[in-house]
């Protein structure tokens, strides 16, 4: 129960982004500056540290995130599969895989470091450190094979623009930074971990505010099928396909709830961003990704509350 009720602060802090936006106490021209500083800055930061400060034993990760790679994996490729059957053009099937796969790994700390000790946070940073690359890479993929109709794929442009988005991802370059300093034993001096603690910090508040800014209550409007799919493939069936791998390589406690928490999140607005600078359908996207938000509110509670009743 402790960790389902651990979100409530959470909820409070994206409902207080919503309102500082609403309300012009934020003027709204200034909130891509601060999604830029958490995207570029704190957010890197966090994982950075977190990585740095992880055991990388796979003997003990590696069900873990066999687990968790099996999830959105089999997520994912069902997302692309529904494309004939729900007759998607190009464009939204890319924007209906990335809302299926991405996750908000803001969102998923605030609530681990509220909720979770502090090895299953960095089991969780671990994680990420495969899966944010994994995901940015597969995402840059379909939206580029899947253009719009009447558009040819890039052709040979395309390794060479995949390579260059995922070079230049700050999320990306956060992780390999963590990875490389535990795995050289290097030991980083008090003067330079307090600063990254302290952007590390920053990120949760920072990156929960803007998840309330960007809440847009006119695409709640939208309730096509392909969209409830989009929030039922992310919210219901990544963390069933999770939990039943999990239970089945016998996962500790302290995976298990980690392990949902990340699966049944709501994915990130960076999505939308990637499918309106590569020719995804962002509107799309961003109407999944808004329901996927606010029925979090009350879908990861519950989430939370199963998994620790099968950790027990």
């Amino acid at each position: 129960m402790q960790p389902a009720l651990s979100i409530l602060p959470v909820i409070a802090l994206v409902l207080l982004g919503h309102l500082a936006r609403r309300s012009g106490m934020i003027a709204p021209a200034s909130w891509p500056g601060i999604e830029q500083l958490g995207y570029r800055v704190l957010f890197p930061a966090i994982l950075l540290t977190s990585i740095y400060r992880s055991d990388l034993s796979m003997g003990r990760l590696g069900p873990y995130l066999a687990a968790l790679a099996l999830a959105f994996a089999a997520t994912g490729a069902l997302a692309l599969m529904l494309r004939r059957p729900l007759r998607l053009d190009g464009p939204q099937s890319s924007s209906l895989f990335q809302a299926a796969l991405r996750f908000n790994s803001l969102l998923i700390l605030a609530v681990a470091a509220q909720a979770l000790h502090p090895g299953a946070l960095g089991d969780l940073a671990v994680a990420f450190a495969f899966l944010i690359p994994a995901f940015n890479i597969a995402a840059i993929i379909a939206l580029t094979l899947l253009p719009a109709p009447g558009t040819a794929p890039a052709g040979t442009r395309a390794s060479r623009r995949i390579a260059a988005e995922v070079s230049r991802n700050p999320m990306v370059l956060g992780c390999i930074a963590g990875l490389v300093l535990n795995l050289s034993g290097a030991a980083l001096p008090a003067g330079v971990m307090a600063p990254l603690d302290w952007l590390g910090q920053g990120a949760l508040a920072v990156g929960l505010l803007s998840v309330g800014a960007g809440i847009e209550p006119r695409r709640l409007l939208r309730t096509d099928p392909a969209m409830w799919l989009g929030v039922g493939l992310r919210l219901a069936l990544c963390p069933v396909i999770f939990l039943g791998a999990a239970l089945v390589l016998g996962l500790p406690a302290g995976q298990l709830a980690s392990g949902v928490l990340a699966t049944a999140a709501p994915g990130a607005p960076v999505g939308y961003i990637l499918a309106r600078q590569m020719g995804g359908d962002a509107d799309f996207y961003a109407a999944i990704f808004t329901w996927q938000t606010v029925l979090t509110a009350a879908s990861l509670p519950l989430w939370l509350i199963f998994a620790g009743f099968l950790g027990g």
